[in-house]
């Protein structure tokens, strides 16, 4: 029988530097007026997620409190698998899509500007099936806390920004235990993403 893992809040909190942990999460924008043309919507993982999909961080500050070895990458923050975070990709870019077009932005692949996202740092809920087949260990009941940060930068056809947008938000707490039950793989980081999204449909409408 495998055993449950519960990840305490601490771990959550390992993702960031210590000087990023009095801001957990929040919208900045250096968006100073609303896009006129058509928009290209492009997303990308950053370097640092895109090698942990099959390593650990190379940061040893940055993977989690609670790891019971080396291959554990749900308490390390790690080993997500290349098609989990494909997935989020497309999370990403479908929640744009639809909350853009509902704000009247017009899409287009041939578009002279570009909104480039970069999905810079997640943390799952529960484990991707990558995590559980590399630590026995783990299973669908083992949770934790989570969230996502992503960034984006709108580029005119000269390459040069027009400007900016962060956002971070990840849970701080096991408050919601008692409705773990219903809380997917990546239940936390697509709330993040779903809030950015609606951030700047409306910062470019």
């Amino acid at each position: 029988m495998r055993r449950t893992t519960l990840i305490l809040a601490t771990t959550a909190l390992m993702l960031a530097p210590l000087s990023a942990l009095a801001k957990t999460r929040g919208f900045d924008s250096t968006i100073t007026a609303p896009v006129t043309t058509a928009v290209k919507i492009e997303v990308v993982l950053s370097d640092d997620l895109a090698h942990r999909a099959d390593n650990l961080p190379d940061d040893i500050r940055r993977r989690g409190a609670g790891a019971s070895s080396l291959r554990s990458g749900f308490a390390s923050n790690g080993f997500y698998g290349d098609k989990a975070l494909q997935r989020l990709l497309e999370e990403v870019e479908e929640e744009l899509t639809d909350d853009l077009t509902k704000r009247g932005v017009a899409l287009s692949d041939d578009a002279p500007v570009i909104l480039r996202v970069v999905l810079e740092d997640v943390k799952n809920n529960r484990p991707t099936f990558e995590q559980m087949s590399r630590e026995p260990s783990l299973s669908f009941d083992s949770f934790g806390v989570g969230g996502a940060e992503l960034s984006a930068a709108l580029i005119d056809d000269t390459g040069s920004e027009l400007g900016t947008m962060t956002y971070r938000w990840f849970e701080s707490s096991l408050q919601n235990a008692p409705f773990i039950r219903g809380t997917a793989t990546w239940t936390d980081a697509k709330r993040a993403i779903s809030r950015f999204s609606r951030h700047t449909a409306k910062e470019l409408s």
